[in-house]
């Protein structure tokens, strides 16, 4: 049920993921300007290069933090934002859910009044041997038992004349080669 809030996690996460490279980023330009530092100054000759590269690796490691204090900030702002609107659709869902497990108890009761309303008709119907009294028959008796029954059928059978075709006569033969 959490899905909405856990959603807005993983997006800061992934943001904050971000801001790690860049402060990787920045944590190595501000190590190479400590090495043309230290360069510069045991330097004898000419250290006009190495302190153009100096001013350009600082500008460039500014430039990551400024980025980097944006992202964060943007990232707070963001998640601010979409926790609030998470918590919001979580707790929609989770109204929602609980409507459905309502509705779904529901059914379950309604099913099992059904099952009880079935349950009395199949107790209040009478016994195969009981007699029973119809609205168009006064009494209905049953004129035979269910052993009787089975006698009688078998006895119909035996009256009927089945011709079932031998198998044999009836398929073609079958050639087979070795």
């Amino acid at each position: 049920m959490i899905t909405n809030t856990m959603s807005a996690l993983m997006t800061a996460g992934t943001t904050l993921k971000q801001a790690q490279v860049q402060q990787n980023a920045v944590r190595k330009d501000e190590g190479h300007a400590g090495i043309l530092k230290a360069e510069i100054k045991n330097s004898i000759g000419d250290v006009s290069a190495k302190q153009a590269e100096l001013k350009e690796t600082e500008e460039h490691a500014a430039d990551l933090k400024a980025k980097q204090s944006e992202t964060l900030s943007n990232t707070n702002d963001d998640l601010k934002k979409n926790i609030d609107r998470a918590k919001i659709a979580d707790r929609e869902d989770e109204k929602e859910q609980t409507e459905k497990t309502a509705k779904t108890r529901e059914t379950v009761g309604e099913y099992r009044e059904r099952m009880r309303k079935v349950t009395e008709e199949q107790r209040s119907r009478p016994d195969v041997g009981e007699a029973v009294t119809t609205k168009e028959l006064t009494e209905l008796q049953p004129d035979t038992s269910p052993d009787e029954k089975k006698a009688d059928t078998a006895g119909q059978m035996a009256d009927m004349q089945v011709s079932v075709p031998d198998p044999i006569r009836v398929h073609k033969p079958i050639d087979i080669k070795a």
